[in-house]
C-alpha cells in the first residue's frame, strides 16, 4: 500500500489518506481510502474504492471538508458513489 494523498485535522486527531494498490488479476492500480481517529483509535478502510486517482483525492477532500469520522465513512462513500453515477 502506497500513500498518494494525506490530510490531517485537529492536530492530527483525524487522518485522511488515499492509497494505491495494484489489482493482482488485472495488474491495474486501485485507489483506496483510510480514515483514522487517533483519539478513539477507530479507523475505516475502503479498499478498491476507485480506479481513478483524482476520484480518490476528491473523496478525501469531501471527507475533510465535512470532518467525517471513521464511523460514517462507509455511508458517505455510498452516497458519493451514487451521486457519481456508480
Amino acid at each position: 500500500m502506497k500513500t498518494i494523498y494525506n490530510e490531517c485535522l485537529g492536530d492530527s486527531r483525524l487522518i485522511y489518506s488515499a492509497f494505491c494498490e495494484e489489482d493482482e488479476v488485472l495488474a491495474l492500480p486501485l485507489y483506496g481510502i483510510l480514515v483514522k481517529d487517533n483519539l478513539t483509535k477507530r479507523e475505516a478502510i475502503l479498499k478498491g474504492f476507485t480506479s481513478k486517482k483524482e476520484k480518490a483525492i476528491d473523496f478525501i477532500e469531501t471527507l475533510v471538508r465535512n470532518s467525517v469520522r471513521p464511523d460514517f465513512v462507509n455511508d458517505i462513500a455510498e452516497d458519493y458513489l451514487l451521486a457519481q453515477g456508480f
